[in-house]
């Protein structure tokens, strides 16, 4: 009241080059790709569509605006039902829905089926521990999943130290991320050579030291 309009200023976030066709290449890898966001759902969708993360092609199941948890539990279950027997999937969940969805085990379950049968899900309006508490609860499910959580800023510190992999990406939202991770990048199309060409790399020469030890220490024991 009172105010005399004056105009509006907006903030262009671009996405950086090579993230569509990075996303693209990690999912034909067969690795499942979760997008945890505070964004809005309407702008987070937005954004995945237009990194490729959902294509044209791919059968969406939404599980947002739960009031309760038997509520959660039944839109869980809908989406569920909805993606059963598609090829190409996406699931899109909300922090509202979480909140309930979190503390029961039922509910935990059907999350994580939820992740198995998607290729591709967005969680959007995530607090940090929410974003933790996701990625607590693959590991929980599956004792053999290997997570990897890459993100930039504060909000994702947690995650990135609750996942086996923790990455982060170089930016202008201060150094937290960096700190925090087990790697740093600088863009985000790194993430390619970094897990097809570098991390396979790593894993074979310490695999093949890890050999060679086992010898070396049965050889100073038949020699001694």
């Amino acid at each position: 009241k009172n105010l005399k309009f004056i105009g509006v200023t907006a903030v262009e976030d671009r996405l950086q080059d090579g993230v569509p066709d990075t996303i693209s290449i990690i999912k034909q890898a067969g690795i499942r790709v979760w997008v945890l966001t505070g964004d809005k759902t309407e702008t987070a969708v937005d954004i995945a569509k237009s990194c490729q993360l959902f294509t044209d092609t791919t059968t969406m199941a939404y599980a947002t605006g739960a009031t309760d948890a038997k509520d959660a539990e039944d839109r869980l279950l809908k989406a569920h039902s909805a993606l059963d027997s598609q090829k190409d999937t996406g699931l899109v969940l909300d922090g509202q829905t979480l909140i309930h969805a979190l503390n029961s085990m039922e509910c935990r379950k059907i999350i994580y089926d939820l992740g198995v049968v998607s290729r591709s899900c967005i969680c959007s309006r995530l607090s940090p521990m929410q974003k933790l508490e996701l990625v607590k609860l693959v590991r929980e499910q599956n004792s053999l999943a290997i997570t990897l959580a890459i993100g930039d800023g504060a909000n994702d510190v947690p995650m990135i130290q609750g996942a086996h992999l923790g990455i982060a990406i170089r930016g202008k939202e201060g150094t937290q991320a960096v700190q925090a991770s087990d790697i740093a990048i600088s863009y985000f199309r790194f993430l390619v050579p970094l897990l097809f060409c570098h991390g396979r790399r790593a894993y074979r020469r310490v695999a093949l030291f890890l050999s060679f030890y086992l010898y070396k220490n049965v050889a100073l024991l038949m020699c001694d």
